[in-house]
């Protein structure tokens, strides 16, 4: 390692740019922030502290914005805080869930906005809407900057900024930015509290504890689940069915059967219920098609892969065609489904469906199981359905 790897000696700015070129970091940071504060490593993430107003806006203040340029590609929470995490959003907060607040029109034009953000990224992925929510999160701290905490308009603000989190959490996770996706879920949390959201609160922990079981880290991705669930013992039917069979999703990662079923059977009873509470907007994606996804992912997990594609043809039948990235995970697991189900004609009929989106897409996530599919084919390579599957991919990547 040379002397200014290591910290000991500035290098250039000719260096630098060169380094913020290789790492995709925008030439503008090196011009405004010292060495090394603008490479992409950032500081491990915290969850301590307290979860008040004052808190929550000092980490806006010192991290919108900058956090689109951590790149790492893994998370960075420590061993232990999820359990903190979990206990400390479930804390007595003094905020009640507040809806009547009034703002000016700064305000109402964030919130406009929201819903198209929203759908960017639901419908589109993540490498569509990162950088502008990232400017939106940047803009809505410099309202709160201009704010009475504890005033009504502040409350709305923090409620907008946790939503902004959320977006940007999972346009982070989406294209691989996975240090990123975890801090914009903690500040979230902390936002979503300092607003008095407790709905929107566990919505993150629920976002954070896919986030986690997915790097590696099913039990503490448990915990986050578990506490999201008992903290909306009280929420729209919807809500609570998201967040069970979320959980339900993390003992099937674990390998506990029974208490996955349990769980899917009571979401699939919340389901049956009439909204008896206005839902949150960011809740309307989950729908019957949804559900059937997220019960489906289950059964993957449990590797009954026969059970998992009967719930897969009910959320290809039911699903809107403007969910793009999402039809395409879903074709991926039933490729997967296909292939550990000996049925290889169809695995590759479902890969070839859905290569060239995949393709030129953003969704590193997708990217990522597409190849992993390829790789349980490997060993049927010598089948013509493989070899002219291997043939379209090769002439997607010339």
């Amino acid at each position: 390692m040379s002397r200014w790897e290591s910290g000991q000696v500035e290098p250039d700015l000719e260096t630098q740019y060169s380094i913020a070129a290789v790492l995709g970091v925008p030439a503008t940071a090196v011009r405004t922030h010292l060495w090394p504060d603008w490479i992409p490593v950032g500081e491990r993430l915290l969850v301590e502290g307290a979860w008040t107003q004052e808190s929550c806006f000092v980490l806006f203040d010192s991290t919108a914005g900058d956090v689109l340029l951590d790149r790492r590609g893994f998370v960075t929470l420590a061993t232990g805080s999820a359990a903190t995490l979990a206990r400390e959003w479930q804390s007595p907060a003094g905020a009640r869930d507040l809806f009547d607040c009034t703002a000016g029109d700064l305000i109402d034009s964030v919130a406009a906005r929201l819903p198209l953000l929203r759908d960017l990224e639901d419908i589109h992925g993540g490498g569509r809407v990162r950088v502008p929510v990232a400017t939106e999160l940047r803009f809505a701290t410099e309202l709160l900057r201009g704010a009475d905490l504890g005033s009504a308009e502040a409350r709305r603000l923090f409620r907008l900024c946790a939503d902004l989190c959320r977006i940007a959490g999972w346009a982070s996770t989406d294209t691989g930015f996975l240090a990123a996706a975890e801090r914009y879920f903690v500040l979230g949390m902390r936002a979503a509290r300092a607003g008095g959201d407790r709905l929107s609160g566990a919505n993150l922990l629920k976002c954070m504890s896919l986030l986690l079981s997915e790097n590696g880290r099913p039990a503490d991705a448990l915990a986050l689940a578990r506490s999201a669930v008992e903290g909306t013992a009280d929420g729209p039917a919807r809500v609570r069915a998201m967040l069970t069979v979320r959980q339900a999703r993390l003992h099937a990662v674990l390998g506990e059967r029974r208490r996955c079923e349990e769980l899917i059977r009571r979401a699939e009873g919340l389901m049956e219920r009439p909204d008896d509470q206005l839902c949150p907007p960011w809740a309307d994606y989950f729908d019957e098609a949804e559900h059937a996804a997220q019960v489906a992912a289950c059964y993957l997990a449990l590797g009954d892969h026969q059970t998992s594609d009967r719930w897969l043809e009910t959320t290809t039948r039911l699903q809107p065609a403007s969910r793009e990235r999402d039809g395409i995970t879903y074709r991926l697991w039933r490729a997967e489904n296909a292939t550990q189900l000996g049925d290889i004609e169809l695995a590759c009929h479902h890969l070839g469906k859905v290569a060239p989106l995949t393709h030129r897409g953003s969704s590193q996530r997708n990217r990522a199981r597409f190849s992993a599919v390829r790789r349980l084919l490997h060993r049927h390579r010598a089948l013509p359905p493989v070899r002219t599957l291997d043939e379209q991919v090769a002439a997607l990547l010339a």
